[in-house]
């Protein structure tokens, strides 16, 4: 069975230079008509690869890693000034924005929007549409995974419960001390990111990163985080959303599960042949 990520290219001779059939005349031996891969396959797919991103991580890869946790710790210096800040400014409109912002960015949203794209994409029987919702699917678990460990392991007191930003009591079971990261901020900002990335428009960019905006403010507003809980939860949604999409990029067709540990190289391959030369590039 040919490969689906394989190009063969062949000249009329083979006597002709390997390096002219790049760049002159060539004709395609056979087109393979590819088969996509079940959308479910793709999520999961994608979660396990976003999941396996360290051991692929590179030098540059770590040392963003150890920049957004020093950067984090240095951030936790404007956890009390933001807090007092949000106190001191309440309002009927603010209070209503809240309310939006803490439906936004619950489980339920997403499981709204990511629903309702891929019921929508089934109705219409449009294969972007349920892209979308299987991009949205994937960023979700994968993001919530984390953020739900780390809210354990971390342990970290919310600002309601009075104690100070520094107090932390990992694994204690009590919803007052999972306030790193914000799941709200993560949900939104996934939402917000994938949504944006899929279309063209600017202001609806503008329209999708505003409402995770206003969530990640409105959870500060409520007492509930701190701006570095709000700050982690959205970069961790923006760089699982980032892996996702990368994967979706690779996994529409061909093998699914695999390149978990080492980066995928282009292989090429030169095969003679009795009426020219193929040359096969393996992904």
């Amino acid at each position: 069975m040919a490969q689906t990520d394989s190009l063969r290219i062949k000249t009329d001779s083979i006597q002709q230079p390997v390096e002219d059939i790049l760049s002159t005349d060539v004709m395609i031996d056979s087109v393979v008509q590819p088969v996509k891969n079940k959308d479910v396959v793709r999520i999961v797919d994608a979660f396990a690869y976003t999941m396996t991103s360290p051991v692929r991580w590179e030098k540059d890869d770590w040392l963003t890693a150890g920049g957004v946790i020093g950067g984090t710790m240095l951030l936790s210096l404007a956890d009390k000034p933001v807090y007092d800040l949000m106190n001191n400014n309440r309002s009927r409109f603010f209070d209503n924005l809240g309310e939006f912002g803490y439906h936004n960015g619950k489980p339920y949203a997403a499981a709204i929007v990511a629903g309702g794209f891929y019921a929508t994409g089934w109705i219409i029987n449009d294969e972007w549409t349920k892209e979308t919702a299987a991009i949205l699917t994937s960023a979700y678990l994968t993001s919530g995974v984390l953020q739900s460990s780390l809210k354990k392991i971390v342990g970290r007191a919310r600002p309601s419960e009075g104690i100070g930003n520094y107090e932390f009591h990992p694994f204690k079971n009590d919803p007052g001390f999972s306030s790193f990261p914000s799941g709200h901020s993560q949900i939104a900002f996934v939402t917000a990111m994938v949504l944006a990335e899929r279309v063209d428009k600017t202001w609806l960019k503008a329209v999708f990163y505003t409402g995770a905006a206003v969530t990640i403010a409105s959870r500060m507003y409520a007492n509930a985080h701190w701006i570095t809980d709000v700050t982690f939860g959205s970069v961790l949604g923006y760089f699982c959303t980032k892996t996702v999409i990368k994967r979706f990029e690779q996994n529409k067709y061909g093998k699914t599960f695999s390149g978990y540990t080492h980066k995928n190289k282009i292989k090429w391959q030169i095969i003679p042949s009795y009426n020219g030369v193929g040359v096969i590039g393996t992904f």
